[in-house]
């Protein structure tokens, strides 16, 4: 029986060379078409009945309950932020951690 690991890491490379000759048979008009951006279509005036109120959450169809809960937590944030800052250090002082990397095993990378 063939090794699973093998048979993926042909497809992947069959894959990525049949995309490869994809993208270089298509015009580079049709690729730069694809890419276009949409235009957005114009606001309606503030008194035409197309238009309406859009809170900062409403628009995007965030329930009231969820909106305030989002509120509360970045309220929560902001404050455990300005708490962190805000902490007197004594200058000079080591730093909490040093991030040392350790040394891969015998097993990571080998095919």
């Amino acid at each position: 029986m063939s090794d699973p690991t093998k048979r993926s890491r042909r497809r992947f490379l069959g894959l990525i060379a049949a995309g490869s000759a994809a993208a270089a048979a298509t015009p580079a008009a049709a690729l730069a078409q694809a890419v276009a951006p949409r235009k957005r279509p114009a606001n309606p005036a503030p008194g035409s009945p197309g238009a309406r109120r859009v809170g900062a959450h409403e628009g995007a169809g965030v329930p009231p309950a969820v909106a305030e809960e989002i509120r509360r937590q970045k309220a929560a944030v902001e404050q455990s932020l300005r708490t962190l800052r805000d902490f007197p250090l004594p200058s000079g002082s080591e730093p909490a951690f040093v991030f040392a990397p350790l040394r891969p095993g015998k097993d990571a990378g080998t095919p």
